[in-house]
């Protein structure tokens, strides 16, 4: 069977150290994007499951988007692992709600929709009176776990008898998420929390581009530091500046099909879920089908979604891309237009996410004269060799080469 998921006997000593943490206390697991977090959720569920001799209906795996759980699915399925256990925090929420509060869910008139806030509260005032619910799951693993508001840490903590999260604080997008102190508080972690250090998913490229986005300077040497790259060719990402939009659509296009002749798997990473379908739709047109991989709750309003066991380049959101890894990550559409919700340090981690994603090569594109405060960082890094940026309508060149044919394990 063919999956993403690695045997257990190769996952690393420090990974299979968290894997089989025994569950007699909540722990914080700490990892950079290429540390191989999902790797060690899942089998760390699958440990727990056996350990503790656990039904379904009795453990959770938490995850970000609905889009993670259909890209870990092989996975799941060669554990056994069933996919019923698989879910996101609010669905769980929402599933608590109903069989113990009501069937009517909370509203949101701000939010034109369901209240999460309201749901949250209320399954947390049930669980603080109601003793009798305590520790009706025997485990929950949170993946994501900075992006969950604080109160969400005090529910799993009276839900379930024993709780794993993973979080990485560079890769929080959603300004309400979680510190690692109240994840900390609210869990009652009494000890620092584990960490998985080394990272190995991303060229040195792709992590060197990356780092420029990460604001905090200890926490950029760290992630550099922490790099360890595997044999690969060397890619240094390119910024291409087209002079229109159709020429912008015209490049990626071309990218993304001498990419696809290199038989790599491609994400396009958008900042709007109203971007997506444009996308896709440009891309159709200039002989580039692709899947959009959206959550099911924007499937069900139009969209499609993506079957991660082809090689279809995906359309996502960076949102709806956490988690997700591709050989090659293209990002359209750098303008102050689509990223207009997002400010500056939320937003420079969004693109911090949306460059790790990529395991080989970036790709990035903008029109001329469209305003994006970031520009900085980008140009940045070109002054120092690490991105290449090039305008006007040029003929697509491949990716330019980094000064060396490889690079050696370190």
């Amino acid at each position: 069977m063919s999956t993403w998921l690695l045997p257990y006997q190769d996952l690393t000593i420090e990974q299979r150290r968290v894997v089989e943490a025994p569950p007699d206390q909540p722990r914080l697991v700490m990892g950079f994007p290429g540390s191989g977090k999902t790797q060690v959720l899942v089998h760390r569920a699958d440990f727990l499951r056996k350990k503790l001799a656990s039904p379904p209906e009795r453990f959770r795996v938490m995850i970000f988007t609905n889009v993670l759980r259909d890209y870990i699915r092989s996975g799941l399925d060669l554990l056994g692992l069933p996919l019923s256990s698989v879910c996101t925090f609010d669905s769980w929420c929402n599933e608590f709600y109903r069989a113990h509060i009501g069937r009517r869910m909370p509203s949101s008139f701000e939010n034109g929709g369901q209240g999460f806030e309201q749901t949250h509260a209320e399954v947390l005032r049930y669980l603080r009176a109601n003793k009798s619910s305590w520790g009706h799951l025997d485990f929950v693993l949170v993946d994501e776990a900075q992006d969950l508001r604080p109160e969400c840490f005090e529910i799993l903590r009276l839900a379930a008898k024993h709780v794993t999260a993973f979080a990485d604080p560079q890769q929080q997008i959603y300004e309400e998420g979680a510190s690692l102190d109240r994840i900390r508080e609210n869990l009652g972690v009494a000890r620092a929390q584990t960490a998985l250090l080394e990272a190995y998913r991303n060229a040195p490229d792709v992590t060197a581009l990356a780092a420029f986005f990460i604001g905090d300077d200890e926490r950029r040497a760290q992630y550099l530091s922490q790099s360890r790259f595997r044999l690969c060719e060397r890619e240094r990402p390119l910024y291409y500046i087209a002079p229109s939009a159709d020429a912008e659509y015209d490049r990626l296009a071309e990218a993304v099909k001498r990419r696809q002749v290199m038989n790599q798997r491609v994400g396009i990473l958008v900042a709007r879920n109203q971007l997506v379908q444009g996308v896709a739709t440009a891309l159709a047109r200039r002989g580039v089908p692709v899947e959009c991989a959206v959550p099911l709750t924007k499937r069900a309003r139009g969209g499609s979604g993506a079957t991660f066991g082809n090689g279809v380049p995906k359309v996502a959101t960076f949102h709806s891309a956490k988690g997700l890894t591709f050989d090659t990550v293209c990002m359209p559409r750098l303008n102050e237009e689509s990223f207009v919700r997002f400010r500056g340090a939320q937003r420079r981690r969004i693109l911090f996410v949306g460059i790790a994603r990529a395991i080989q090569w970036v790709y990035l594109s903008s029109v001329e004269g469209e305003p994006f405060e970031e520009m900085n960082l980008f140009q940045a890094a070109a002054s120092t060799g690490k991105l290449v940026i090039q305008k006007g309508g040029a003929v697509p060149a491949p990716a330019p080469k980094a000064g060396g044919d490889e690079y050696s394990v370190l």
